[in-house]
């Protein structure tokens, strides 16, 4: 099953908006990274995407020059749970970049078990890769790049719903997390010219979603919209927070998700 795309709704965005700035996308291998790489490059700013997998990144970055992109993606392969990784990896994107305006935490991941059957190492994975590599990642980039330079952009992307999701406890621990420290880093950091938000979308159709083998018409019928999100959707979204039309956000988290978190969880992933 491919996972579907969205160009319409990108259609918003201003060509060149981001000229002069630069990127880095963690996740960019695929899904959500990916189509956001892949806009931020399309709208001028010069990207560096990191991920595990440099097949993936490399992929990524074929996509952005068969687009015309006017600046090649810089492929950093890195394992952003591991501080001495994002330090090695830092070094590569400063060296190439210079500097680093936009950051956007999308790296993630979990698996779906009911909350009293995760083990102590398997809630410690999901946390460590979800909230310990986010915030490894922003503080670092923050203090080498953006502090200094005055000027900075911190997407994270978290999940919705955010009033639970059954299977998901040490997931939506985590980004919750997450929402909370991008508060804290909002109003520690305004003073220098970094703004922080979050973007928490639904459930998002991609490549990895296909894996949890479920009907997407089904799943979509907890979801007001009748649909699941497509990466593009979240990518639209952060882009315009990365743009100068986003420059008077900061602090808050951005719910994209079809109205999936006023109508209630439900049990969209079969565990309740």
């Amino acid at each position: 099953m491919t996972a579907p795309s969205r160009p319409d709704a990108l259609a918003v965005l201003a060509p060149h908006s981001l000229d002069g700035r630069t990127a880095l996308v963690t996740g960019g291998g695929s899904g959500i990274g990916r189509a956001t790489a892949l806009l931020l490059a399309s709208l001028g700013a010069q990207v560096a995407v990191t991920g595990r997998r440099e097949d993936a990144l490399r992929e990524t970055a074929s996509i952005a020059a068969d687009a015309g992109a006017v600046h090649g993606v810089v492929t950093v392969p890195c394992d952003v749970r591991e501080p001495e990784n994002v330090d090695a990896m830092l070094d590569v994107v400063l060296a190439e970049l210079e500097r680093i305006d936009i950051l956007v935490n999308n790296a993630g991941g979990q698996f779906v078990a009911p909350a009293e059957s995760v083990s102590y190492k398997g809630f410690r994975a999901v946390t460590r890769l979800n909230l310990d590599a986010t915030w490894y990642v922003t503080t670092q980039v923050a203090a080498r790049s953006m502090i200094p330079s005055g000027y900075g952009k911190v997407v994270s992307v978290t999940m919705s719903p955010r009033r639970g999701m059954p299977g998901m406890a040490h997931s939506s621990a985590a980004r919750a997390a997450v929402e909370s420290l991008s508060r804290t880093l909002a109003v520690e950091w305004g003073r220098h010219g970094v703004r922080v938000v979050a973007v928490a979308p639904g459930i998002v159709h991609t490549e990895a979603w296909n894996r949890y083998g479920l009907d997407p018409a089904q799943v979509s019928t907890v979801i007001p919209a009748g649909r699941l999100e497509s990466a593009d959707e979240v990518a639209a979204m952060i882009a315009f927070l990365a743009s100068p039309a986003g420059d008077y956000v900061t602090g808050t988290t951005i719910v994209v998700d079809g109205g999936l978190d006023v109508s209630g969880p439900g049990s969209a992933f079969g565990t309740a």
